[in-house]
């Protein structure tokens, strides 16, 4: 998965739309409703047992204003999920207010969970986790100076939540953390630090570092005479010793998105088909390196199985920062106009398909940051905030769930 917006040489390009399906609507489901008519009578309607699949507003704790957000939401199974952002954010006072987050799924209902004390301002930015005892969060302090930002690594091993020191460069440049998965209980961390890619693995004792690709390191020059470069946005790891990353990178003969795959011993750049673009992907998800998916915004998706690659035709233009996949290994992805509006595009039959996201009655916009789906349900969370029609501006978070179409008498 992915979350941060990274700022790159890269222009982003922007193109294409996609029409909403019929039937579809971005609030909760209603019952179907057909027409039966008896012999000498008039229509009467009657209610269907199942009801459409939809995308409907989840309840969560009031938050503390004047502005709250969520970031990144993971889920392992149909009773366990955790959504991380913050609250008591002012954007008059950016430097020293916003209060890190963490909600939590237990059963049916979302509830705060319970952190150890925060003596700093900032947000959680990332989420992930391999099992209900097992669950890891990145977030960063809100600082005046880039440089004085700190990334917090946080733990939970199903009792209690703690902090786990994250190295910090020895120059103390500025780090960005855009990428955060779990595998066999060991998190796996990628960022940027200035023109470094930061690759970092928790062993169960300390963090382990690793290199980047040779061609995002060595000499030589990339297109405009600047060096070689990539950047590393998003990763999922299937196994320890199946591990991929997205991003993109630029060096002599190549400029554009990129993947990475790590085998247990080292990580190799896995070029896509696409060259000489100004371009990079910020998520990728998947059930297997067998069937991986990668998107940008500008509409930028690519699929992926048996190393090869397929350019996805008629992708959203919008901004993508997420996607993930269903019990079918299909994606769901997070589609952000400039209104500010959001979507939520499912892929069947070679093309995508948009559903406007469901927004409170009171907004008047709505961007989403994250989405996840559930292994082993058709469950799936997406998070975001509103636009309140304040002055200033503010914001509020929204937490949205997918729930699909079941037969009567069943669960989910």
């Amino acid at each position: 998965m992915r979350k941060i917006a990274v700022a790159s040489v890269f222009v982003l390009m922007a193109s294409g739309c996609v029409a909403e399906p019929a039937g579809m609507s971005g609030g909760t489901a209603s019952p179907s409703v057909h027409s039966s008519t008896a012999v000498g009578a008039s229509p009467e309607a009657t209610v269907s047992d199942t009801p459409a699949p939809a995308w409907r507003l989840a309840t969560m704790p009031e938050l503390a204003g004047p502005t709250s957000m969520l970031w990144d939401v993971v889920s392992v199974d149909a009773a366990h999920a955790w959504a991380v952002g913050s609250e008591a954010y002012s954007p008059e006072r950016p430097d020293d207010t916003g209060t890190p987050l963490i909600l939590q799924k237990e059963g049916t209902g979302w509830a705060r969970a319970e952190l150890p004390a925060i003596g700093w301002h900032g947000r959680f930015d990332l989420v992930a986790a391999d099992s209900p005892a097992n669950v890891w969060v990145v977030g960063s302090t809100t600082a005046a100076d880039p440089w004085a930002q700190v990334t917090h690594v946080l733990h939970y091993d199903g009792t209690a939540w703690r902090e786990v020191p994250f190295p910090r460069g020895a120059k103390k440049d500025y780090t960005l953390i855009t990428g955060l998965t779990v595998v066999e209980g060991q998190p796996w961390v990628v960022g940027n630090r200035q023109s470094d890619v930061i690759i970092e693995q928790w062993d169960g004792r300390s963090w382990r570092s690793h290199q980047s690709p040779a061609e995002c390191r060595t000499g030589g020059t990339s297109f405009g005479g600047m060096p070689n470069f990539c950047t590393f946005t998003a990763i999922k790891a299937f196994g320890p010793d199946d591990v991929w990353a997205a991003g993109n990178g630029a060096w002599k003969g190549f400029k554009g998105p990129l993947l990475f795959h790590f085998n247990g011993s080292a990580w190799r750049t896995v070029q896509v088909g696409i060259n000489e673009q100004e371009s990079g992907f910020d998520a990728l998800a998947g059930r297997s390196s067998g069937e991986l998916w990668a998107v940008g915004d500008g509409g930028l998706a690519v699929r992926g199985a048996g190393g090869s690659f397929e350019v996805l035709p008629g992708t959203p233009g919008d901004a993508l920062p997420d996607l993930a996949t269903d019990p079918a290994g299909l994606p769901w992805l997070i589609g952000n106009s400039t209104a500010p509006s959001a979507k939520l595009f499912s892929y069947g039959t070679d093309a995508w398909t948009g559903v406007p996201a469901p927004q409170p009655p009171d907004a008047v916009g709505m961007s989403l940051n994250g989405i996840t789906g559930t292994p082993g349900s058709p469950l799936m969370f997406a998070v975001g905030a509103a636009d309140l029609p304040t002055d200033p501006r503010y914001l509020r978070a929204v937490l949205l769930e997918y729930v699909p179409a079941v037969p009567a008498g069943s669960s989910v």
